[in-house]
């Protein structure tokens, strides 16, 4: 790997993920009795009014899962039709609740635990190639992407707190309108990215120039959209007396471009999933499958590739 100012950064940023999350059409964050709860294993560190000036509305804007399962953004046109569901916040439920005097203590100190926590050290590499496979076209994928990774952007409890953020990334309610926006804008640039490494550039969003290569195009295009969104804050901290860099970031999104961005500058070598067809960067050199996600002990694409190759040999009698 090529040494650089990306390659020298460390990574050292835990992610909370709660068990559970819920889809919401609105918050009533201006109720006195709800309390942001940032939970820590199985009892919460402290809890924190919401304050009355947090943006309620802020991308705010309503979507349905129609019939056939898919999600769309409910527009005036689209309010008489009928909707499985309508939501406009993924809230994590345990993060945000409302406290009832009847059950107080029993919300205050669950008696399993609420959350679980990776390090983006040990799983960016696989995140930022992770964000561009998934079509969230419906509310539960968006769901199970968050009961494995957290929720990817959104209000934090230091930005409750008013404070600096920390290292540790403690995401407990997020716009569906803001998701939406930022990952189909990592998709249309990674699509530059995965062009490149498969020298496929059929679905490029954008055309060339007159005269000018495809394949220049999308590198001109992959360098100058990563430019814009290589944004992140860090702080320097001695470590055996040496200086060094330590990320901040605010969520999964400004972690993904830092990987991308890491990937192009490094000359990572990439591969398409034997199971998915989806890029991936590898990280040993018999690997032909998706890396391992956090909470898991083996890659998911190779379960699934293994299982659906013996369940072929027990159809054609081989097994």
């Amino acid at each position: 790997m090529k040494k650089n100012f990306l390659t020298e950064m460390k990574v050292d940023n835990p992610f909370y993920v709660y068990q559970d999350y819920e889809i919401k059409e609105e918050l009533s964050f201006s109720e006195n009795n709800m309390n942001a709860i940032p939970y820590e294993g199985f009892a919460p560190k402290k809890i924190i009014p919401l304050p009355t000036d947090v943006p309620i509305n802020f991308n705010g804007h309503l979507y349905g899962e129609n019939t056939n399962g898919q999600i769309e953004r409910i527009d005036t046109e689209c309010e008489l039709k009928n909707y499985k569901y309508k939501a406009a916040y993924l809230v994590a439920k345990k993060a945000v609740t409302i406290i009832e005097k009847e059950d107080y203590l029993g919300k205050l100190f669950p008696d399993k635990k609420v959350t679980n926590e990776y390090n983006l050290n040990a799983f960016g590499r696989t995140l930022y190639t992770e964000f561009a496979k998934w079509d969230f076209n419906c509310f539960q994928d968006l769901i199970n992407f968050c009961r494995t990774w957290g929720l990817p952007t959104g209000v934090t409890i230091s930005f409750l707190e008013k404070k600096i953020p920390e290292n540790d990334i403690n995401i407990i309610w997020m716009s569906i309108e803001d998701f939406y926006t930022k990952i189909h804008e990592y998709q249309r640039i990674f699509s530059y990215f995965k062009a490149l490494n498969t020298n496929d550039f059929s679905k490029l969003p954008t055309a060339p120039k007159k005269r000018e290569n495809i394949k220049v195009h999308a590198q001109r295009m992959l360098i100058k959209e990563i430019e814009k969104k290589s944004l992140f804050s860090y702080k320097i901290k001695r470590q055996q007396d040496i200086p060094t860099p330590i990320s901040i970031f605010r969520d999964l999104f400004e972690a993904a471009y830092f990987y991308l961005n890491l990937s192009i500058n490094s000359s990572t070598e990439m591969r398409l999933c034997e199971n998915c067809g989806q890029l991936f960067e590898v990280t040993h050199q018999r690997q032909r499958f998706c890396s391992v996600l956090p909470g898991r002990k083996r890659s998911s694409c190779e379960m699934a590739f293994n299982n659906r190759l013996k369940k072929e040999k027990k159809q054609k009698g081989e097994i």
